[in-house]
């Protein structure tokens, strides 16, 4: 055999007796956390005001030394902006732009600030910019930016209670256990909302929980809502026909006075 054949074969049966276990191994998955919810489902009724839910859980020992995220999500819905332009003196809207999808509801609450715990990239990764996450349906006008859209719809539902950030809304005793509390006002609407709680250290995310919250009708609100939605058309006749028989009572009632 050759000197270079004989190379070769050195070098092909080192790569066969090293190579599986210098393999670069994918990173660990994160640790699952013992999380708890103070609800798992809210009843929208006539008097439904809103709804606060806590996330509380433990901070295992191997996750000591990090900061602790949570978000609290509601269902995507669709939504059009409108941007306003002067017309002969008058605010008019004009250039609507849609978003296929974007959170009813969003909040993040945190130990700390989010630019102190990781950096914007992983911030943006990890869908914690509420900037990022709605879908836009088509194009924006020529001379418009697309961010500029998004942090309008941003800003909008900041005013209305909608969507929140607090820096320092995870509560975190002794590096051991946390909680949240999330308030859930009465305009946001039914569906399910995801909670999610982050660990990072060092930038690094080392452990992560995700749980479901319900928020649906219940009792007369959820019979008259299936009604209207499975059979519409008797759903009609009848509202038709209580119109008309409070229409009559009244023309009996102010008869007789």
């Amino acid at each position: 055999m050759s000197p270079r054949a004989a190379m070769a074969a050195a070098a092909v049966a080192m790569a066969l007796a090293v190579g599986p276990a210098t393999a670069q191994r994918p990173p660990p998955e994160p640790e699952p956390l013992p999380v708890g919810l103070s609800s798992r489902q809210v009843a929208v009724t006539s008097d439904y005001r809103g709804e606060q839910i806590t996330v509380f859980g433990v901070n295992p020992p191997a996750n000591r030394g990090g900061d602790i995220v949570i978000v609290m999500r509601g269902p995507d819905r669709p939504v059009t902006l409108m941007r306003k332009r002067r017309v002969l003196g008058l605010w008019v809207n004009g250039d609507p732009v849609s978003f296929s999808a974007a959170p009813s509801f969003f909040a993040v609450y945190s130990t700390r600030p989010l630019n102190e715990i990781i950096d914007p990239a992983e911030i943006w990764r990890h869908r914690l910019n509420a900037t990022a996450l709605p879908i836009l349906d088509g194009s924006t006008p020529a001379d418009a930016n697309p961010g500029d859209y998004r942090r309008a719809l941003v800003a909008l539902r900041t005013e209305s209670g909608l969507y929140r950030v607090n820096p320092r809304g995870v509560t975190l005793d002794d590096d051991l256990l946390f909680q949240a509390h999330f308030a859930i006002p009465a305009t946001a609407p039914i569906g399910v909302y995801q909670s999610q709680v982050l660990v990072f250290r060092n930038g690094v995310l080392i452990s992560r929980k995700d749980d479901e919250v319900l928020v649906d009708r219940s009792g007369l609100e959820r019979r008259i809502y299936e009604f209207a939605t499975q059979s519409s058309f008797f759903y009609g006749v009848v509202s038709v026909l209580l119109a008309l028989g409070a229409g009559l009572v009244a023309a009996l009632v102010f008869r007789r006075r």
